[in-house]
């Protein structure tokens, strides 16, 4: 019997850095909802994972709304949160993609795909890799279970030690970027800060909010309004 293979979004409410994150508004739908349909375009099944917290009970009365499937866990027990979630919902391959991603390279995750076939874990968000936003991780379920409990960082951080401890298993590689998504460090793409969130408007509402943008087509747009790629540019939360 082949191993089930299913997307896995960690997102929660409680941001020190840009509380609410998931539920802001891009247009007529909220950031979570670039992610999900992204995902979704793969075919493959998709869950989030959000925390048992109350913080969370506005995002959980969304996705139940929109029929979205999602399991609650720990709050700051990332790791135990996407093993639980993936044993409830039969997941051991891992797609993990974090909820401030809502242009996460979709169309690369899909060509490569078929390295579950080779690795229990393809690090596609390390330093240098691919844009940052862009990025993915393939981890299957007895790899995230190899991970010791012992220090909070490797809790919050789920595949921390797994990067951390790359060199010491064949199974475990650094995904290598293509011409278009490769590392540049003038762009950014993820929602951590206020200034990243009006970046992010920007590229949606040229793109009249579509949620399938391709990576090179927000590439060539950036590259074409230099002037944009400045907005975030600080990523301190100023909105410049």
């Amino acid at each position: 019997m082949p191993e089930k293979t299913g997307i896995i979004i960690q997102a929660r409410m409680s941001s020190a850095r840009l509380p609410g994150k998931s539920l802001m508004m891009i247009g007529n739908h909220p950031l979570i909802w670039y992610v999900l349909k992204r995902a979704e375009a793969t075919g493959l099944p998709v869950v989030v994972a959000t925390s048992t917290d109350y913080s969370d009970d506005s995002l959980c009365d969304y996705l139940r709304k929109e029929k979205i499937p999602f399991f609650r866990g720990y709050l700051q027990n990332v790791l135990n949160r996407y093993i639980k979630c993936a044993e409830k919902f039969g997941f051991e391959k891992i797609v993990r993609v974090t909820g401030d991603n809502p242009l996460f390279d979709f169309e690369f995750l899909q060509k490569n795909i078929n390295l579950f076939n080779s690795y229990n874990y393809v690090d596609g968000i390390y330093e240098g890799g691919l844009i940052k936003g862009a990025g993915f991780e393939l981890v299957k379920l007895k790899e995230l279970k190899k991970i010791p409990f012992s220090k909070k960082e490797h809790l919050e951080h789920v595949t921390l030690y797994l990067r951390e401890h790359l060199a010491d298993s064949e199974d475990r590689i650094q995904i290598s970027p293509n011409e278009i998504n490769f590392f540049r460090e003038e762009i950014i793409l993820t929602c951590d800060y206020h200034s990243d969130f009006v970046l992010l408007n920007e590229i949606f509402r040229n793109f009249s909010y579509r949620p399938d943008i391709l990576l090179p087509e927000i590439i060539y747009f950036l590259d074409q309004n230099p002037y944009l790629k400045k907005l975030n540019k600080n990523r301190d939360g100023s909105g410049g």
